[in-house]
């Protein structure tokens, strides 16, 4: 079985980013579906997606990330998560919530690290299938739209 671990950036971005990404992102875990890859998650990108949503009360923001959650394969977090983190965020130089996705993904063996973050980009532990969103083309009429979907979540 291949395993695609998604980071929890890529569901932001689905969830939360600018509605011109969607499709973009949309096609490239479609592309990896069809390719017969397992798209899976975990506790840390649980803890990720949820967090924001959750402190701001906004229960529909927070039910579409468990909706999202609930149909995707979840990596329970190894006991050696942390230590495994503190040398991958050493020798990846990445940051520490960074290296804890990335050691939970290689302890299952997930021959894909999802991501839209270019911080990833360089990764040598893992093979990074980054979703490049900077050259989205983004219209004015979608950032105005998506700054009201913004105003309304937060009122």
């Amino acid at each position: 079985m291949k395993l695609a671990y998604v980071d929890a950036c890529v569901w932001i971005s689905l969830v939360e980013g600018l509605t011109t990404y969607q499709p973009k992102i949309r096609a490239a875990l479609k592309s990896l579906a069809l390719d017969n890859w397992v798209l899976c998650t975990s506790d840390a990108v649980r803890l990720e997606v949820l967090i924001g949503p959750l402190r701001k009360k906004q229960a529909p923001l927070a039910m579409a990330y468990r909706a999202i959650l609930e149909t995707t394969p979840v990596l329970k977090t190894p006991k050696s998560v942390f230590t495994d983190a503190l040398s991958i965020a050493e020798s990846e130089r990445i940051k520490a919530m960074d290296a804890v996705h990335i050691a939970i993904a290689n302890h299952y063996g997930c021959g894909r690290f999802v991501t839209t973050d270019p911080h990833f980009i360089s990764l040598s532990l893992l093979t990074p299938l980054w979703i490049d969103l900077a050259n989205t083309d983004v219209s004015e009429d979608s950032i105005d739209g998506d700054a009201r979907a913004d105003d309304a979540h937060a009122g």
